[in-house]
């Protein structure tokens, strides 16, 4: 390919632009890509499970895709991801080539749930509306857009990158590799609800011609490998083929769904255990609420800010004239944790294991100004207490005593806390044991715990699932 093509014939109306009109004559032509109006991606690839690592600096586990298909369609604004989704780590609920489907249609996001499928929120529905452009073809429509503005062309390791701000503000940075002059990656920042404020940048390797329709419209030069990144964490590799202005499928979100309202509601429902001792349900995720003589503890914020600040309203309604002083987290993957921010934002003192502090140092000092949440609207300090592995951590008042043990060796996560009643042998855990789970892979390790520690235990509170037993928690081991 000769390098008069990146080069350029200087007919833009400014360097940036030209920068753009030069990236799309290294795909082909510039032609071309104008009138490129959809995409059809097919492949493999790996889908990595943020914040489900084993211990918060470890890799993260992923899921194997097969039957890969993103139909990009640019002038109507859809896409549609669909793909096949099987678990290659230790789980309780393991996925054998699941199919997962959702897209977007204009504003609206759309989720395949089942046989239903149901709208998203607004905010997924704006990051995937980026994502759209997180592709050579689309960055380049978008640059060439009159609505768009590209400016600030400069040199960035040996690329030469640009930015361009779309028609609604949203910001992107394109990178073109000085060598080949096609695109490198995309960046545009995203808002994440437990890391706030983040990057995110999809690099693009593996050029090759990719097929047209003939005729006018000439072959392509488009990447085959994908690889996005959120902050520092690779969240996906697919290896891919394209086809460009394919026949597309239907991308328009169903009536029923356009007509819709994103599914957000809580729904917190209460169990009274013993005495002074609440399961909070509901959903998918639970807590637990501790009554002492002079203060509420509580046990878990999982899910989202939403939940965990509906829970914490719900437990303060128990002893109206006790503080609610703790939460206790009992390890680090982000669907525990998602509610902490708001915690803190509570004036919540935070208890966890110490492999989890400097995790959890991390995500209260974070930026969350794209969507601002409750620590943003209401700063707190962030006042942490950790547990050993060796020892029980105790909370007491002189009549009630609640421990915090370390669950060691368990595979799911390194810094995994259970907590224990000795006087109403109760046993709040989760992940180790749900009874709900298709399979039981860390009950074995939590069994294990109980007899070591010399527990007592008459009933246990898994916070996925409902109550139940001792003898409930042996059969599943076996």
């Amino acid at each position: 390919m000769s390098s008069v093509l990146f080069v350029g014939c200087g007919g833009a109306a400014t360097p940036e632009l030209q920068l753009i009109e030069d990236a799309a004559e290294a795909m082909g032509s510039l032609r071309a890509v104008r009138e490129t109006t959809s995409l059809a991606l097919e492949g493999d690839g790996q889908v990595y499970r943020l914040g489900q690592n084993e211990r918060p600096q470890a890799e993260l586990p992923y899921y194997e895709i097969t039957n890969y298909s993103l139909q990009l369609d640019y002038e109507n604004t859809r896409w549609r991801l669909s793909q096949d989704r099987t678990s290659t780590y230790l789980t309780g609920s393991p996925l054998l080539g699941a199919r997962q489907s959702y897209g977007l249609d204009g504003e609206v996001a759309y989720d395949q749930r089942g046989e239903q499928m149901v709208r998203a929120s607004d905010q997924v529905a704006t990051d995937r509306w980026a994502e759209m452009y997180h592709n050579p073809i689309g960055i380049v429509l978008l640059a060439l857009d009159e609505t768009s503005t590209v400016s600030n062309l400069r040199d960035e390791g040996g690329r030469q990158a640009v930015d361009i701000v779309a028609g609604n503000g949203t910001s992107f940075t394109l990178a073109v590799d000085g060598a080949t002059g096609l695109p490198h990656s995309v960046t545009s920042s995203a808002a994440h609800p437990n890391l706030g404020d983040v990057s995110v940048e999809t690099v693009f390797t593996g050029y090759e011609e990719a097929g047209g329709l003939g005729g006018f419209q000439a072959r392509l030069t488009l990447p085959r490998a994908y690889t996005t990144s959120v902050d520092r964490y690779t969240v996906s590799e697919y290896l891919t083929t394209t086809n460009t202005n394919a026949t597309l499928d239907d991308l328009a979100a169903p009536a029923e769904v356009q007509g819709s309202t994103p599914m957000e509601s809580v729904t917190v429902e209460v169990e009274e255990v013993a005495e002074g001792l609440w399961l909070l349900g509901g959903q998918s995720h639970h807590s637990a609420v501790v009554e002492f003589d002079e203060f509420l503890v509580l046990i878990e914020a999982p899910q989202s800010e939403a939940r965990t600040l509906a829970v914490i309203a719900r437990a303060r309604e128990f002893q109206p004239d006790k503080p609610l002083r703790y939460v206790v987290n009992t390890h680090h993957h982000f669907d525990h944790s998602a509610g902490i921010r708001a915690a803190v934002s509570e004036r919540l003192t935070v208890i966890t294991h110490r492999v989890n502090r400097s995790f959890f140092e991390d995500i209260v000092s974070r930026t969350h100004s794209i969507v601002p949440d409750a620590l943003s609207r209401s700063p707190q300090p962030l006042t942490i207490e950790t547990v050993a592995s060796a020892e029980p951590y105790e909370l007491t008042d002189g009549s009630r005593v609640l421990q915090l043990f370390h669950v060691v060796d368990d595979p799911h996560a390194a810094g995994m806390i259970m907590a224990y009643l000795p006087r109403e042998r109760v046993l709040i855990e989760v992940d180790a044991f749900s009874p709900t789970s298709q399979e039981f892979p860390f009950a074995e390790a939590l069994l294990q715990n109980i007899v070591d520690r010399g527990l007592r235990v008459d009933t246990i509170m898994p916070l996925h699932g409902g109550l139940s037993t001792l003898e409930d928690l042996e059969a599943a081991v076996g």
